[in-house]
């Protein structure tokens, strides 16, 4: 238990002190906490009226949407405007690793078309999309952080299971 609060503790104070621009979230979109991280990657909370159409007009062409819950109704509107919409459940409170692993396969798999990665708030699409740049992009982390301070802090579970994640990474490839 010490060591897991260590480890939070350590993350919070490195990337409290970035100097980097976090990416800015955008509010006249109708999506909940939109943020732009890269022009082929944003996150959002809940789609509002005309969000999918909104996504299609700005060329987003594949929805990866966290929620625990699958939404026919936004699947088949994603599906009509001709993108691509993929479910991958996350857990708010207890993410795991088979769920982290779930979701970089499918962001591999998909590298040169423009996703949105969505949830309810933008906390778990912003704290996967973080753990995805981290790990598969090799981005920084204090500068990903960032991105995701930009939207929300993340909590405990959420602070843990970076922790875990990088982890194991590391421990994976030595």
């Amino acid at each position: 238990m010490p060591v897991r609060w260590l480890m939070a503790a350590l993350l919070i104070v490195v990337s409290s002190n970035t100097s980097a621009d976090p990416a800015t979230v955008d509010s006249d979109v109708p999506l909940r906490n939109y943020q732009v991280i890269s022009e082929r990657l944003g996150t959002g909370g809940t789609l509002y009226a005309g969000g999918v159409s909104w996504l299609a007009a700005n060329g987003y062409q594949m929805i990866v949407d966290l929620r625990d819950r699958f939404d026919e109704i936004e699947a088949n509107a994603v599906l009509a405007q001709g993108a691509t919409y993929v479910h991958v459940p996350v857990s708010w409170h207890a993410p795991s690793a088979a769920e982290l692993e779930t979701f970089l396969l499918v962001m591999a798999a998909n590298p040169e078309k423009k996703i949105l990665v969505h949830c309810s708030a933008n906390y778990r699409a912003s704290a996967m999309t973080y753990l995805y740049r981290v790990l598969e992009l090799d981005a920084d982390p204090e500068d990903a952080m960032a991105d995701v301070r930009a939207v929300w802090e993340p909590n405990e579970t959420w602070l843990s299971f970076f922790a875990r994640s990088m982890d194991t990474r590391a421990s994976a490839t030595r």
